[in-house]
C-alpha cells in the first residue's frame, strides 16, 4: 500500500469514527463537536485524493475552530457533565488518531521534495495538530474538573 493510500485510509477511518461517535450522542455537545472533525477529515481525505490523481493541491479555506461548535448553551455544558467518563476515552482515542495522523504526515514531509507534496503535507500536519491540541485541551479541561470537584480542598486550578 502506497503511503498515500494508507493516508487516504486514515482519513477514512478517521472520519467514520467522528461520524458513528457523532449519531451516538446527538443531544450533547459531542455531536457538534466530532461532526466538525468529520467534515475536517473528509476534506483531508480529498485534499490527498486530489494531489494522487492530478498531483495537484489548492489550498483550502482554513477550518473553523472547533471552539466555535463547543458547548453553545448552558445546558450543553450540563449534558456533557453527565457524559464525562465517556466522553473522556472518546477524546483520548480520537487524540491518538490525530496523533497518528500527524506522525505519518511527517514522517513523509521530512523526506518530500516536491513543492506541491510539501504544501499539502505541512496543510495536514497543521490540520491534524489543531485538532490534537484542541482535543487535548478539551481531555485537560475535563481531568482537571475531576480533579476540583474530587479535591478542591487540596488543589489550586489553573484558570482557563
Amino acid at each position: 500500500m502506497s503511503i498515500y493510500q494508507q493516508a487516504i485510509q486514515l482519513e477514512q477511518e478517521g472520519a467514520a469514527y467522528y461520524e458513528e461517535q457523532a449519531e451516538k450522542h446527538p443531544e450533547s455537545a459531542l455531536h457538534s463537536i466530532f461532526k466538525t472533525l468529520a467534515r475536517a477529515e473528509r476534506r483531508h481525505e480529498l485534499a490527498l485524493l486530489e494531489y494522487r490523481r492530478q498531483h495537484a493541491f489548492t489550498l483550502p479555506e482554513a477550518t473553523l475552530a472547533m471552539e466555535k461548535t463547543f458547548f453553545a448553551t448552558a445546558a450543553d455544558v450540563e449534558v456533557e457533565y453527565y457524559l464525562v467518563p465517556r466522553a473522556l476515552d472518546v477524546y483520548l482515542t480520537a487524540l491518538d488518531m490525530e496523533r497518528k495522523s500527524i506522525q505519518l504526515y511527517q514522517d513523509q514531509l521530512d523526506q518530500a521534495a516536491d513543492e506541491t507534496e510539501k504544501a499539502l503535507l505541512e496543510w495536514l500536519v497543521t490540520e491534524e495538530q489543531q485538532h490534537y491540541d484542541q482535543l487535548d485541551k478539551l481531555i485537560e479541561m475535563i481531568r482537571h474538573g475531576d480533579e476540583y470537584v474530587t479535591h478542591a480542598m487540596f488543589t489550586n486550578m489553573p484558570e482557563y
